[in-house]
């Protein structure tokens, strides 16, 4: 990490000291994932301040995905998961009173019907196998809830990730936590795990057969249905 000297307020420096942290590792060509930070007294130097306001920095970076702290050797550059702005996008959708379930089930009509259309012309016969073996898990009404929201949540990321386009996968992944409840819901209303199974079925057939019209389709009917199960789920659970 290039040495450089700052000038600092006395405000939430930790904040400032995590922001110039931040900056630093996403700018600097020659920093990447897995390189190692300055120690803790390194970097004190560098910006002026107390080792304990660079561990309270050091925090916020891990919070942000961006570090891993080990210890015994010290914090290293990570690539932040989606699944870090999946807690946050959860608990902003659980606070805001103006975001209900309709509104989740218009972001997934969006995003997985694009998906299912760009998928079904890229679409390799080794993740249709692996999607097969999934729909196969979802018939089996023995298994837990746990597992069948997470397996549900799998077939859908397989086909973002068939698209071949990262950045779609990560605004799905993104959405983990607000999609899980809506499966969930969708598990306890009658007759909700055979449609499920059904409609992920004709969803695997488009794509096997390459058909991006269809595909795309049966994704839509899918979502649609579903977002009736859950609306029938909160109605009977008011």
């Amino acid at each position: 990490m290039r040495e450089e000297r700052f000038t600092l307020t006395r405000t939430n420096l930790y904040e400032q000291v995590a922001d110039h942290l931040e900056e630093m590792i996403l700018s600097d060509d020659d920093l990447k994932e897995e390189d190692k930070l300055p120690s803790e007294t390194a970097l004190a130097e560098q910006f002026g301040v107390s080792r304990n306001v660079i561990r309270e920095s050091l925090k916020l970076l891990k919070e942000r995905g961006l570090i891993d702290s080990r210890n015994g050797t010290g914090s290293y550059i990570t690539k932040p998961e989606a699944e870090n702005i999946s807690d946050v996008i959860n608990r902003m959708a659980l606070m805001d009173e103006d975001i209900d379930f309709k509104c989740i089930y218009d972001v997934r009509i969006i995003l997985e019907t694009a998906a299912c259309r760009l998928a079904a012309d890229k679409i390799t016969s080794s993740r249709l196998s692996k999607m097969e073996k999934m729909l196969d898990r979802m018939k089996d009404k023995t298994i837990s809830v746990e597992e069948r929201r997470e397996t549900d949540f799998a077939f859908h990321i397989s086909i973002a990730e068939a698209t071949g386009n990262p950045l779609l996968v990560i605004f799905v992944r993104a959405m983990k936590n607000v999609f899980i409840s809506m499966i969930e819901k969708g598990i306890f209303v009658q007759g909700g795990i055979d449609d499920a199974s059904m409609r992920h079925a004709k969803i695997l057939d488009a794509l096997k057969k390459h058909d991006a019209k269809e595909a795309e389709e049966m994704m839509a009917e899918h979502l649609l249905f579903s977002k009736k199960n859950v609306e029938d789920f909160t109605l009977e659970n008011k």
